[in-house]
């Protein structure tokens, strides 16, 4: 319409003066520029696109050496999954997220194991995972947390955690140098209450023990029957160390894994025995090895003696 009014303005400038064509030529220009409707402008507004992450919480070590674990994303929260995906991403070893990108707003199904996982042993669980992305012009990222599951012929399959503790004299500290901590502290500590907690997927799981004190228990505790995951150990020091003690792990899989911080979680596999030495140091002022000899009851391996009331480590 603007156009045909155009040619129509023009044709009439031909009979009028030059400075009533000029005017009407820069409003045919102007008129040309502008859109003729404000529908047409929001039609070529392009939708702003979104990312998924998928954080995976897995009930062992996750991904290993020579391994791939790949997630798929499918649209719908009903797919067709005999198609291939619309989008699939895979894990490295030690890797426990994915990104999808570019995503629109709309409901997306998360497969695992996606097609092309590669695993020395199929011990996941497969799971379908529905999510959406709300129609949120303001958000650009989103996230969804899935618990791995182990597959069936894993998940009833259990490790086992034992934990030996040992004082040490006062001053002691010998970094992440495990042979010199065995060196240095040798008695075992009986009477030490210890904690044993499931985080991630196996949250649920918690249990308790106590060191032994004497015979060939001493000093020791041991959780069995435990379902492979993440744990966190716990302690109630004794009120004559410190309260950082030293810690070294080691796998029947594997073999060392080398020092834990206090603070870390410890990983445990199906089928799999973690072996850990806690070291507890005397605090300075405390009785010393020389202080407490003639008070060691011979029956108890390793020279610990407690009090009724609480742990108290003697060194012999």
């Amino acid at each position: 319409m603007r156009v045909r009014n155009g040619i129509r303005i023009l044709r009439q400038c031909r009979l009028g003066s030059f400075s009533m064509c000029a005017a009407a030529a820069v409003a045919v220009l102007v008129a040309l520029t502008i859109p003729a409707e404000t529908g047409a402008q929001d039609s070529s507004t392009t939708e702003k696109s979104h990312s998924l992450g998928v954080n995976l919480a897995f009930p062992d070590e996750g991904v290993g050496e020579g391994e791939q674990l790949c997630v798929a994303l499918f649209p719908s929260t009903s797919p067709d999954l005999n198609q291939p995906p619309l989008l699939s991403r895979c894990l490295d070893p030690g890797d426990a997220a994915v990104s999808f990108e570019g995503l629109r707003t709309g409901d997306y199904s998360v497969l695992l194991p996606g097609p092309g996982s590669d695993l020395a042993e199929p011990r996941y669980q497969g799971q379908l995972v529905a999510t959406s992305i709300p129609d949120d012009q303001r958000l650009e990222s989103f996230g969804i947390d899935v618990d791995v599951g182990l597959a069936e012929d894993f998940a009833g399959t259990t490790g086992r955690v034992q934990v030996s503790v040992f004082g040490c004299p006062a001053g002691t500290d010998n970094g992440a140098n495990r042979d010199d901590w065995a060196t240095e502290c040798q008695a075992l500590a009986g009477g030490v209450f210890l904690s044993l907690s499931g985080t991630g997927s196996i949250n649920d799981a918690a249990f308790q023990a106590t060191t032994g004190r004497s015979g060939d228990g001493s000093g020791m505790a041991e959780f069995t029957n435990l379902p492979p995951g993440a744990y966190e150990l716990g302690s109630e020091l004794p009120e004559n160390v410190t309260n950082t003690p030293a810690l070294f792990v080691a796998s029947s899989i594997d073999g060392s894994l080398g020092s834990l911080d206090p603070s870390d979680t410890l990983s445990l596999r199906p089928t799999e025995t973690v072996a850990v030495d806690v070291y507890l140091v005397l605090n300075r002022g405390e009785p010393t090895v020389r202080d407490v000899v003639g008070t060691i009851d011979p029956g108890i391996t390793g020279g610990v003696a407690a009090s009724s009331d609480e742990t108290l480590i003697l060194l012999d």
